[in-house]
């Protein structure tokens, strides 16, 4: 048992290495991305919804999400 238990701990601190390299990896290309690292799609999204604001101001949505039901 003693064998196993040592080989569990050894995987799992290999494991634990990928998956910190990997955070970091990660971290440093959203650094070099800047922002929130959102996409394109995203950005556009945003920018379309501003718009939207920005020319109907006096307009309100009776609902956020427009009256459909989301089922859970």
């Amino acid at each position: 048992m003693d064998g196993n238990s040592y080989a569990v701990e050894v995987i799992a601190a290999e494991r634990l290495a990928e998956l910190r390299a990997a955070r970091a990896r990660a971290a440093l290309i959203e650094s070099v991305r800047g922002g929130h690292g959102r996409g394109v799609s995203a950005a556009a999204g945003a920018a379309l919804i501003r718009l939207g604001r920005w020319l109907a101001p006096g307009e309100t949505v009776a609902a956020p999400n427009a009256g459909v039901r989301v089922g859970r």
